[in-house]
C-alpha cells in the first residue's frame, strides 16, 4: 500500500462527522451557531449561554476558538468553524490585507485586522494568525489567514 490519500477518502474517513478538512486546507469542528444566521469567515468565542455552541467574537476578543466556515445556517442548527489550519476570514471593513502581516481580532466584533509587526502583550492575546495573501480594502472582504490560537 502506497502512502497517497486523497482528499475524498480522507474526507470519508475523517470529515463525516462533526469534524474533517476544508478544500483551503483548514480543519473544522462542528458547533451549535449561536451567532444567529452564519457569515463565512466570522471570528467565533465559545457561548456562554449555549452549550457546545459559538457566539460571534467580541470587540478586541482575546479568547477566539474558530472561524464560521459556511453562511447562512440558522441559529441553533450545526455549524462549521474552522479550528486550525488554512481559513477565510472576514476583514473590518476597508482595511487591506498584506501577505505575512500577524493577524487579529479587531474592533469590529467577529472581524479581523492586521499589523506588519507583533503588537503589545495584550494585544497579542487576540491573534488568531498569520495573513496568506494580498487583499484591497471594502466591504465584507475575505482573506486566507493561517490560523492558530494563543
Amino acid at each position: 500500500m502506497s502512502g497517497m490519500v486523497s482528499y475524498e477518502l480522507l474526507k470519508n474517513r475523517i470529515g463525516s462527522g462533526s469534524n474533517g478538512f476544508t478544500l483551503e486546507g483548514g480543519i473544522y469542528q462542528t458547533f451549535i451557531n449561536n451567532t444567529g444566521t452564519s457569515i463565512k469567515g466570522t471570528i467565533v468565542v465559545a457561548s456562554t449561554t449555549v452549550s457546545n455552541a459559538v457566539d460571534i467574537a467580541p470587540t478586541s476578543s482575546n479568547m477566539p476558538i474558530g472561524v464560521i466556515y459556511e453562511s447562512d445556517i440558522t441559529n441553533g442548527s450545526l455549524v462549521k468553524v474552522v479550528v486550525y489550519g488554512k481559513a477565510q476570514v472576514l476583514l473590518k471593513n476597508d482595511e487591506v490585507a498584506t501577505r505575512g502581516y500577524w493577524c487579529g481580532v479587531s474592533d469590529i466584533a467577529g472581524r479581523m485586522y492586521q499589523q506588519s509587526t507583533v503588537p503589545s502583550t495584550t494585544e497579542y492575546n487576540r491573534e488568531i494568525g498569520h495573513s496568506l495573501e494580498n487583499n484591497t480594502s471594502g466591504t465584507d472582504i475575505l482573506s486566507l489567514v493561517q490560523i492558530h490560537f494563543n
